[in-house]
């Protein structure tokens, strides 16, 4: 019997499976001597092990939770996916140990020039191939870790979806012809992506994959669910605490689709519809790039919808929205995020990083 017909079988027949959601967790850099923008020292990642450890938590493969969540099925209550951006070596020679110590699996999203090219910070093809017989999966992360969302000058957007698509189908296939597994899915670079790349991705079969947080959950989209990073401050033992505890904010509806704003409208306002429910709504907090500075405006004619808003103007660059509400259960909370990339007043880009 195929593998994931099995583990779907499986699934269905377990009790002890209770919730609909999976904590999924993006990690880069595993040093105290990488940019701590993009790491979390070894110390830290032993700091999590532990505690995932200790409180039980079901550390599920990132394939399996993508299945059962399009499937609807019941989760582990306290669900966790292990997740890694860019295949650099310090996975191979700090969490891969860790996790094969612990037989918990691990997802890696490559991009595959470096790996190609032999830089140095990057793992290589005889790595991953001994990786992927111990509990490591490798996914698309695109050929060049290019910034997908951004047209080059005079590019039409049939030009540029090919140009992009190219690039998906490059990772694709190397991954496939080295690993010997086909890739389902696909993390896009810098967390960056619009509707027609995600439109992109489903019609390539993958499931998608941001840098936005939040729980994964049913009612999300397949085509850019949520990651927690972890690195720097966001990974200190209070914040992770937090994070692998929460549960979905049960959003129906989003709006703008679109996270990449028009030039001059620096303060954009996102509208969510909530899911009908027994909501604190007085306790509703988001953030705007880290700040509480933030209008939170509840319908008076749609039930269960809200605006917000920040009080101040967005530079160019990557931003996020964070809603978090208190829910019904002690110390955990409803969480959800939204994504904004500013250009310049001229739509130009901001920096690369």
């Amino acid at each position: 019997m195929n593998r994931y017909l099995l583990f779907l079988l499986l699934l269905l027949t377990h009790t002890t499976y209770a919730a609909n959601h999976c904590v999924i967790l993006q990690y880069h850099h595993f040093s105290d001597k990488t940019p701590t923008i993009t790491s979390v020292t070894p110390k830290q990642f032993d700091d999590h092990l532990d505690y995932l450890q200790k409180h039980d938590f079901t550390v599920m493969a990132l394939r399996d939770v993508a299945l059962s969540l399009k499937h609807q099925l019941e989760l582990p209550e306290k669900c966790v996916s292990l997740t890694v951006d860019d295949a650099y070596i310090s996975v191979y020679e700090e969490a891969y140990p860790r996790l094969k110590k612990l037989g918990w699996p691990l997802t890696v999203f490559v991009n595959t020039e470096a790996v190609d090219k032999g830089i140095n910070v990057a793992m290589n093809w005889k790595q991953m191939r001994e990786m992927s017989q111990n509990g490591v999966s490798f996914e698309n992360h695109g050929f060049g870790h290019i910034h997908m969302i951004r047209m080059k000058p005079k590019e039409t957007d049939r030009q540029w979806l090919t140009r992009v698509g190219l690039d998906i189908q490059t990772a694709q296939r190397r991954i496939s012809q080295e690993i010997g597994i086909e890739p389902t899915l696909f993390a896009y670079p810098y967390g960056e992506y619009n509707p027609s790349l995600v439109s992109l991705i489903e019609r390539m079969g993958l499931a998608g994959f941001g840098q936005q947080s939040g729980p994964a959950w049913p009612d999300a989209n397949f085509g850019a669910l949520p990651r927690f990073p972890m690195a720097a401050n966001y990974a200190n033992m209070k914040s992770f605490i937090t994070k692998v505890n929460t549960l979905p904010l049960p959003v129906t509806k989003a709006e703008p689709i679109d996270s990449l704003v028009k030039p001059g409208h620096w303060r954009p306002t996102l509208e969510l519809q909530l899911a009908p429910g027994s909501y604190s709504k007085n306790n509703l907090r988001c953030y705007v790039g880290g700040s509480d500075k933030v209008d939170i405006i509840w319908s008076e004619t749609k039930n269960d919808s809200v605006s917000i808003t920040p009080q101040f103007d967005l530079k160019p660059g990557r931003h996020r929205t964070n809603c978090t509400m208190p829910s019904n259960r002690k110390g955990r909370f409803h969480w959800y995020s939204h994504n904004w990339f500013i250009r310049k007043e001229n739509g130009d880009w901001y920096a690369e990083y």
